[in-house]
């Protein structure tokens, strides 16, 4: 199957991504960035091709993932972990899942997500000037699931 040949009508943009934690709609974020993959090493044997024979299933790693928007955003976002956490103050042990879906009318749904995430790391850089204040996130998650779809081999279960 190849993919639509597209004459009119709108694609994937920044205007099409909702994301959502644990269900709810976040809506200050201006920038997702998340990475997925499956190292695999290759098995050398004798003979003179001295071309790979094998390779190993691989290890499965999740690299942090970054969210940037308006710190209010992400001052609710931490108020929010923190209530559900056990002392309601601490935010960073509590797993959350991050769910992000595209969409456009005439195009195919894509949702993508982020399974048990944790909040690891927060970037502030405030200046005198007309910007808005800003603040980049990162998280640890588990685990990226695209579209029912994973990396990792999943013939025996997900983990």
């Amino acid at each position: 199957m190849a993919d639509k040949i597209r004459v009119n009508g709108n694609t994937l943009s920044w205007g099409s991504i909702l994301v959502k934690i644990d269900g709810d709609p976040y809506t200050g974020f201006t920038s997702v960035e998340y990475n997925d993959k499956r190292e695999r090493v290759k098995g050398y044997g004798m003979g003179r091709h001295q071309a790979p024979g094998r390779r190993s299933r691989g290890k499965y790693t999740v690299d942090p993932v970054k969210l940037e928007g308006f710190k209010a955003s992400f001052q609710i976002l931490r108020a929010e972990l923190a209530a559900r956490g056990p002392d309601g103050i601490t935010y960073g042990d509590t797993e959350f899942n991050v769910v992000i879906q595209y969409s456009e009318s005439d195009d195919t749904p894509i949702t993508v997500e982020l399974e048990r995430c944790v909040y690891v790391a927060t970037t502030s850089s405030d200046k005198e000037g007309a910007e808005l204040i800003m603040e980049t996130v990162e998280l640890d998650c588990m685990k990226i699931i695209r579209n029912g779809l994973s990396l990792f081999d999943g013939s025996a279960g997900a983990p």
